[in-house]
């Protein structure tokens, strides 16, 4: 029996094999969206490598369950497959197969025990393993190398990197050396082959005011506490409930198992079946839960930390995010619980009620912080400036390179979550009327002076920075712009004595910003029906007319 892989995984799987043709490392990842078919690549590799005689094959999680799919996974798409499971939580001890899939709790001290020893080791859900170097999975590997110096290990995730110590394949003690293929999240959701995610910012936040932080995470118990509150709660709950009405699976990320509980009681208030699972119930009661919240017995699943890894429900659409996390591994993690397709569905709503979004950004552009090369736990991230592409530190107000004034963050959490957008690719950019434009010389101890320019639109303010006197990018940009404003300044005095006479944009085209969406930027200026307030420059501004930025080469 043989089965055909799309041609993304295909190319994941070639751009394994690429890796180790090019001699870059022994051990690489593969970065795999959740729902993408990572159990097909999987098969695919053993497959390849069962056609060399004698080659044997590791397959290593912690979790049992994962243990199981993967298996299962490998038999319904390689059934001529010759494997074993050696699993303590699944009561069986197979070691002397051609592959064996491996729970890391058993088999971390039986590396010795592996005849031969192992070619391959696929770890799955890589970002599960801990930094520590002393690990059982850095140890057992360290062991299979004494056993055969030429072993490679593969990781597959889809999320490469860790809340404390960034990439996995980075720093003093890493098992990866470098990432042989990321497949676009964006790409698969614009194929078909992932159900689109839409999202929104609750009206009513978690206030994360008093909630602390520890080794860059939220404090599970301040955050309880912040998100418990029984007014929060009941508004929390009549939110979900008004804006999933249409939707058929509804999964509840809870900020504790108190909290979850107050969850369960309120929405049983509003008759929705629902149900709880925490880490700890038995196996067997939070089997049956999500049993029944898989065959739809229960609308509702309200979960504490168990299901952001593994969990396989392709009719999720609806999730709500009644936490927060700094992690952006743990952020990709929950999405990804509503990014698989199913008939039912069209796409899957995230109800976002502490502020993750506004957090990380986009599921397509979410990085990590780069630790590796030793920042301090405590050191703030770094930001870029939007007219010269300067990374200055995140602390810094005003740009140094060209003195572009960063804006204030939007506070605004009843806005629609970057208008409902969770790809990049998804935002879709507003046309606002422009009321007035303000113009005031920017200064920057040594620095050349630039033109802060402030569009007015109703109640909203939107500035850029045009720096004539400035090189590089920064004037290749107000190069451009000259064109768009009819001007013939070539230097800030000479654009502050002309610029009341610029022709005023009827209106602009306005989009949260491609670095960072908590700010806006402006894409486009129309000029279409312009009111000339000064007679003394009346050429307009002709051909131009509705001309994007976005056209323009800087």
């Amino acid at each position: 029996m043989t089965f055909e892989l799309r041609d993304y995984q295909k190319e994941a799987v070639d751009g394994l094999y690429n890796y180790w043709a090019g001699k870059a490392g022994d051990n690489p990842l593969i970065v795999a969206p959740t729902g993408s078919g990572k159990t097909a690549i999987i098969a695919q590799i053993i497959k390849d490598a069962m056609s060399y005689p004698g080659t044997r094959v590791l397959v290593v999680t912690h979790v049992k369950e994962l243990l199981e799919q993967g298996a299962n996974g490998l038999l319904a798409l390689y059934p001529e497959a010759d494997f074993g499971i050696y699993s303590a939580g699944l009561g069986q001890k197979v070691l002397d197969r051609p592959i064996t899939f491996a729970g890391i709790q058993s088999v971390w001290e039986r590396a010795f025990d592996i005849v031969p020893a192992p070619d391959l080791v696929l770890i799955d859900e890589a970002h599960l393993l801990p930094k520590n170097t002393e690990t059982r999975y850095n140890r057992f590997i360290a062991d299979l190398k004494t056993c055969n110096p030429m072993v490679k290990v593969v990781g597959l995730t889809a999320t490469p990197y860790r809340l404390d110590s960034g990439y996995l394949h980075k720093g003093n003690g890493a098992i990866f050396d470098g990432i042989a293929h990321d497949i676009p999240v964006a790409m698969l959701m614009e194929q078909g082959y992932l159900s689109p995610v839409i999202s929104k910012g609750g009206l009513n936040q978690i206030d994360l005011t008093n909630v602390k932080k520890r080794g860059g995470e939220f404090v599970e118990s301040d955050l309880a506490t912040a998100a418990s509150d029984p007014e929060l709660v009941r508004k929390t709950v009549e939110e979900i409930v008004d804006l999933s009405a249409d939707r058929k699976s509804w999964l509840v990320f809870s900020s504790g198992v108190n909290h979850a509980y107050m969850l369960k009681d309120e929405f049983e208030t509003h008759d929705i079946d629902v149900g709880v699972v925490t880490g700890s119930d038995s196996s067997a009661v939070r089997e049956k839960t999500i049993a029944d919240f898989k065959s739809g017995e229960l609308q509702c699943l309200i979960n504490v930390n168990v299901l952001t890894t593994g969990f396989d429900h392709p009719a999720v659409d609806s999730i709500s995010l009644c936490r927060a996390t700094a992690s952006c591994g743990l952020y990709i993690q929950m999405i990804g619980r509503g990014t698989r397709v199913a008939e039912c569905k069209t796409d899957c709503l995230v109800l976002d009620f502490g502020a993750n979004v506004e957090r990380h950004g986009f599921i397509d552009q979410v990085k990590p912080k780069d630790k590796s090369a030793g920042s301090s736990e405590g050191e703030a991230p770094v930001r870029q400036c939007e007219v010269c592409q300067t990374m200055c530190h995140a602390a810094c107000k005003i740009c140094p390179e060209c003195g572009f004034e960063f804006p204030a963050p939007l506070l605004n959490h009843s806005s629609s979550s970057y208008r409902g957008a969770m790809l990049s690719s998804q935002v879709v950019a507003e046309w606002y009327n422009v009321d007035s434009v303000a113009y005031a010389r920017h200064k920057k101890e040594g620095k050349p002076d630039s033109l802060k320019v402030t569009y007015y639109a109703g109640l909203m303010s939107v500035s850029e920075w045009l720096c004539p006197d400035h090189g590089g990018y920064a004037a290749s940009r107000y190069a451009a712009r000259k064109a768009l404003l009819n001007s013939d300044a070539d230097s800030t005095d000479d654009a502050l004595n002309e610029c009341h006479f610029w022709t005023q944009p009827s209106q602009i085209k306005v989009k949260p910003s491609n670095h960072d969406p908590r700010y806006q930027e402006i894409v486009q200026f129309d000029y279409t029906q312009v009111e000339k307030k000064h007679e003394t420059k009346t050429q307009g501004f002709g051909g131009y007319a509705d001309l994007s930025l976005e056209d323009i080469p800087f």
